[in-house]
C-alpha cells in the first residue's frame, strides 16, 4: 500500500517537472555529448559499464555517467570521477526521487543522446529519464518504454550488444 502511495506522488512530481524539449534523432557516431545512465548490480556490471563508458570517452565525445546502486550504500569499487557519479537508496527522497546535486546536474545537461543501460524498472531511473533534457533517449527497459525515443529489445546484462544495436539503429534512423 505504501509503495503505491509513493509511486503516485513520484509520478505526480515527475509530470510537474517534465521539461518541454525538442526531440532530435541523432546517430551515436555524430553525437557530441552522450549521457550514460545505468544500474550497477555488482562489481562485474560496474566493470562492463565502465569499459563502455571509457570507449565512448576515447572517441572524443563529451560523456557523463550516472549510476544507481539499489543498496543502502555505494560500494567501494564505484569510484567517483569528474564525469562519473553514483548514487544509492540512501540518497533518494521519500517517494524515490534522487536528492543528489550530481544527479540534478546530469538531468539539466542537454545531451545529444542519453543511453539507458538499466534492464529493470526502477523509480530513480524513471525519474531521471522523465525529467532529462536529453534530445534523444535510447534504452532497453520494458518498464520505461514510454520514456524512450528509441526502444531496443536486448538481453539483460549484455551491454556491448545493446551499444552495438544503438549504434546501428541510430545510424539507420538518420539515413546514413
Amino acid at each position: 500500500m505504501f509503495e503505491r502511495i509513493k509511486n503516485y506522488f513520484l509520478h505526480k512530481h515527475i509530470s510537474a517537472k517534465r521539461p518541454d524539449k525538442t526531440r532530435e534523432v541523432c546517430a551515436l557516431q555524430d553525437a557530441a555529448t552522450i549521457g550514460v545512465l545505468c544500474e550497477i548490480t555488482d562489481e562485474d556490471s560496474y566493470k562492463a559499464i565502465f569499459r563502455i563508458f571509457t570507449q565512448l570517452q576515447e572517441t572524443g565525445k563529451v560523456t557523463h555517467l550516472i549510476g544507481y546502486i539499489d543498496e543502502k550504500y555505494v560500494p567501494f569499487y564505484c569510484l567517483q570521477q569528474l564525469s562519473a557519479d553514483y548514487f544509492c537508496r540512501k540518497q533518494l527522497n521519500w517517494c524515490g526521487e534522487p536528492n543528489l546535486v550530481q544527479v540534478q546536474d546530469f538531468i539539466q545537461r542537454d545531451f545529444d543522446i542519453l543511453l539507458d543501460f538499466s534492464y529493470r524498472h526502477l523509480a530513480p531511473v524513471e525519474a531521471i529519464l522523465a525529467t532529462s533534457r536529453a534530445r534523444f533517449i535510447v534504452g532497453s527497459c520494458e518498464g520505461n518504454r514510454d520514456l524512450y525515443d528509441l526502444y531496443i529489445q536486448s538481453e539483460s546484462g549484455n551491454y556491448e550488444k545493446f551499444l552495438g544495436a544503438a549504434f546501428n539503429y541510430t545510424l539507420k534512423l538518420t539515413g546514413k
